[in-house]
């Protein structure tokens, strides 16, 4: 019987992490403005990494459920689907809002599978 604390992670971090990404122009032009300020480079480099980690993150999970879940009836390829492309989208400069988007709506799917998993795999 398949775990469902993957199809459990993959939602929240799709959820949350799309989140970060639609808003992660402006965490990025609040570090310039902050290094600019101080006349340092850490905030903006931080905020780069942490967005850059991110976006690897959300393509490693989906790649990782999409072969997990691979012949199971209660996840469909939908959403692991939607956090590759949208992992892979965001990783491209200038497109991470796009990205954040595919990954809200893969995280979602994710989460809405979870009420399949009370019953039986077919």
């Amino acid at each position: 019987m398949k775990s469902k604390n993957l199809a459990l992670t993959n939602g929240i971090v799709g959820l949350v992490g799309g989140i970060i990404l639609l808003f992660g122009g402006w965490f990025i032009a609040g570090g310039i403005v902050s290094d600019a300020a101080t006349g340092s480079v850490s905030n903006t480099s931080g905020a780069a990494a942490f967005l850059n980690i991110l976006k690897i993150a959300i393509l490693a999970l989906g790649i990782i459920a999409l072969i997990y879940y691979k012949g199971d009836k209660r996840v469909g390829t939908a959403s692991g689907v939607l956090l590759i492309v949208g992992g892979a989208i965001a990783l491209i400069p200038f497109l991470g809002w796009i990205g954040g988007i595919l990954a809200i709506i893969g995280g979602s799917l994710y989460l809405a599978s979870l009420k399949h998993f009370s019953q039986p795999q077919a």
